[in-house]
């Protein structure tokens, strides 16, 4: 365990979450020398780990932690001959059940004075002007809470006179959740006419949301915290989270008969099919441009509830 924590650059919470799930293991099974963790051991904790009183996510989380430590015995340290519970696993079960953001849900978050005046909390965790802007990049364009959170200044690009959004893990604390995510995303017009470039044209400072603190390396760590909060004191149903901006914006395409690499492509999903599909289906970024500008939500955009704000000043750093 000490030398996976040092082995390469892992969060504090990666560190702690493996050190729990260690002591469970040891709990379990005793402290056995590593040469002699069996199959059937992987075998039984796992079935303690799913007769615990956790979510399936919890227990497949602690399992697949024991699981690193032993591939790191086998592959870098050459401790043991072979890694005894590969193919080990737990299927994750969501206990709650996300669901899209409907007409309602979204007039009753955007009427919030976040949006309709332009008063920004002074909740640290919301980052300032993140509190604005995070969901309504969340609402078009798909894209993961962490993937908005962890923006630099120098990820809006303007690509062939394109204004885009680029997901990367090239920045330090930037990181993604697959080889997929890395891709580039078109701004939405609707973010444009509330005067997005403005905002970025505003900054000089590398973070995109400068005031947005990291908790943990993780930079959307606290903006999830606190857009609970708000969403709690809406009266907002809690299988309607901001992962649900993902899925509105999804239907969305899929109601306009977007076609699947496409979605695929925008929202940084592995391509589905077969190898010659995976391998050869290139999606152009007009193409993509074209895909997300049929995103609308006119219950937001035919009553005006979104009026332009003027940038009066760059944020605190």
């Amino acid at each position: 365990f000490e030398q996976w924590s040092t082995a390469t650059q892992r969060s504090a919470d990666s560190i702690a979450s493996c050190n729990r799930a260690l002591r469970l293991f040891e709990e379990h099974a005793g402290q056995v020398p590593i040469a002699l963790i069996t199959r059937s051991m992987g075998i039984a904790f796992k079935a303690m780990l799913v007769d615990l009183p956790t979510t399936s996510k919890t227990a497949s989380d602690r399992l697949g932690w024991i699981n690193s430590l032993l591939i790191h015995a086998f592959r870098e340290l050459e401790l043991i001959p072979k890694h005894p519970w590969y193919g080990l696993s737990i299927k994750n079960r969501p206990t709650t059940k996300r669901e899209p953001w409907t007409d309602e849900m979204l007039l009753r978050l955007f009427s919030h004075p976040i949006w309709s005046v332009g008063e920004l909390p002074r909740d640290k965790k919301a980052g300032r002007w993140a509190a604005y802007w995070v969901p309504l990049i969340g609402l078009y364009t798909g894209a993961r809470c962490s993937e908005i959170c962890q923006l630099r200044t120098a990820d809006v690009k303007i690509i062939s006179q394109i204004p885009t959004f680029r997901i990367t893990d090239e920045g330090s604390n930037q990181k993604l959740k697959s080889d997929t995510s890395d891709r580039v995303i078109p701004i939405h017009n609707e973010l444009l006419r509330l005067g997005f470039m403005d905002y970025v044209r505003s900054l000089s400072t590398e973070q995109l949301w400068p005031d947005l603190p990291f908790r943990n390396e993780r930079a959307g760590g606290y903006f999830s915290q606190w857009f609970t909060t708000l969403r709690k004191s809406l009266d907002i149903p809690s299988e309607i989270v901001f992962h649900s901006f993902r899925h509105t914006f999804r239907s969305k395409l899929v109601v306009q008969r977007i076609s699947e690499p496409v979605i695929d492509q925008i929202l940084g999903h592995a391509p589905q099919g077969s190898i010659g599909a995976k391998s050869y289906t290139h999606v152009t970024l007009q193409t993509m441009v074209e895909a997300v500008q049929t995103a609308e939500f006119h219950v937001l955009q035919d009553t005006n509830l979104l009026p332009v704000l003027p940038i009066k000043q760059t944020p605190k750093t």
